[in-house]
């Protein structure tokens, strides 16, 4: 643009800078449509630019355009290529500085390129011992042989990355159990540049692991072997009092015969313990079957309650509660009644101080639900998690007197799952606990008429001992 300036109207200062000067031409540069700088040329001659002086004034905004442009791009990328240096050094200091984990880089086919001081705390090897060696030099002559190496490389290009665990070799040739990463590194192309891998030794957390898997097998061979060795002694043992209550050897006093009831009421608890070892080695092996067939849960409950009525105390008030209607599931009867039997029999237990028990048969959400609540003792939540266990009794100052072989729980869930269903548990310590059984409800196809069972009473009515 070309304009003429009346010095008279400029202020004091462009005065002084532009006396004389008659003419001025302003170029603009402009880079992608944006004006980021202007370059002002005057003249104190009494002649206009001409149309040449124009175009090459142009010519030259937009060479330096291009030169101002270029400069500060290069400004731009030294700064950038700063940070990245500074970050790219912090980021090998932090890897260098890690000594739990071995974190490595390696080729596209899968040699060494990186080192940190975790991979040589862990590994045994210093970088210049390792560097430019392949993957393999970690695994066990038998993974070499299998090719593992090459398939977890190759499930890492394919996949993006791969988790492992196994056992990995040291230095000085002893062996480690090592949690593994592998990941894929890719170019913006896609191109595969190599493989980023992270090693954890997790020797010790799988020395506990297998401990415990240890413990769990014996407990199962125990359950299995006691439970069996038991049948015969305690059959021959309630044989024999069977034959004394009948008479058959001898007569006994009033003394005799409440010792007698005695060691009747304990054997037959005996007899149910062994009945509950028989049933959890059973679900250990995955060797327990299921009859099942169509049922009103409500005769199943009463059954239930009726059952445990016998083990409670005068001051426990068992409570039923049932719908109007049947509520039919499919499922093994036997199974059911030992779930509830369970659980009511735990309620009992564990209101040392008497109370209301209720259990009351529900349908919920296109479940058929059983919930058993007690005002007792109550759990603490973090014991909730050791309730369910293989002989996860939990013993405190309140519960160090009450029987119990930590079975019951464990037998009642892990039967309920079989059946497709489930059991939940909420409770509040000082305050009792509520035990929910969750079954599926039969489909209309599978319900049939009961042919048999036992009489509901009307559902407003309350059976209390």
């Amino acid at each position: 643009m070309v304009q003429m300036f009346e010095p008279a109207l400029l202020p004091g200062e462009f005065r002084e800078q532009l006396a004389g000067v008659r003419h001025i031409v302003i170029v603009p540069l402009i880079f992608e449509g944006e004006v980021f700088a202007t370059v002002a040329v005057s003249r104190r001659q009494d002649r206009p630019f001409a149309d040449a002086d124009l175009t090459s004034l142009r010519e030259l905004g937009n060479v330096a355009v291009l030169a101002l442009r270029s400069a500060m791009l290069l400004a731009e990328s030294r700064a950038a290529a700063s940070a990245l240096r500074t970050s790219e050094e912090r980021f090998r200091l932090l890897v260098d500085g890690v000594k739990d984990y071995a974190i490595f880089l390696l080729d596209p086919s899968g040699h060494i390129s990186s080192w940190n001081q975790g991979a040589e705390r862990i590994k045994g090897y210093r970088a210049e011992d390792i560097v430019g060696r392949h993957l393999s030099t970690f695994y066990q002559p038998e993974d070499i042989a299998a090719g593992h190496p090459a398939i977890e490389l190759a499930e890492a290009e394919q996949h993006g990355r791969v988790e492992a665990e196994g056992w990995r070799v040291r230095k000085d040739g002893t062996r480690f159990w090592a949690s593994v990463v592998i990941t894929a590194l890719r170019d913006d192309a896609g191109r595969l540049r190599g493989f980023a891998k992270v090693t954890r030794d997790i020797t010790e957390r799988k020395q506990i692991q297998d401990q415990l898997l240890e413990s769990e097998r014996r407990k199962s061979e125990f359950l299995k072997l006691a439970s069996h060795e038991l049948r015969t002694p305690v059959s021959l043992i309630r044989g024999y009092l069977s034959m004394f209550e009948a008479g058959d050897l001898g007569v006994f006093n009033e003394r005799g015969k409440r010792a007698l009831s005695v060691l009747e009421a304990q054997a037959r608890e005996l007899n149910a313990l062994i009945a509950e070892m028989l049933e959890a080695a059973r679900i250990e092996k995955g060797a327990a079957t299921l009859a099942q067939e169509d049922l009103d849960l409500r005769t199943v409950a009463a059954e239930a309650v009726d059952s445990v009525r016998g083990k409670a105390r005068a001051d426990h008030r068992l409570n039923l509660l049932t719908p109007g209607q049947p509520l039919r599931v499919k499922a093994d009867r036997g199974r059911l009644l030992i779930i509830l039997q369970n659980l009511l029999d735990n309620a009992v237990k564990y209101s040392p101080d008497g109370g209301e028990i209720i259990c009351e048969v529900r349908e919920a959400s296109g479940w058929a639900e059983v919930a058993v609540r007690d005002h007792g003792l109550g759990i603490e939540p973090e014991q909730l998690d050791q309730l369910f266990s293989r002989f996860g009794r939990i013993v405190t100052n309140e519960t160090a007197n009450i029987r119990g072989s930590g079975l019951g729980l464990y037998l009642a869930r892990e039967l309920a799952r079989l059946q497709g269903g489930d059991i939940e548990v909420e409770s509040e310590p000082g305050r009792g606990s509520a035990f929910t059984l969750r079954v599926p409800l039969a489909s209309p196809k599978e319900q049939t008429e009961p042919t048999s069972g036992r009489q509901i009473p009307d559902p407003a009515i309350i059976r209390s001992k």
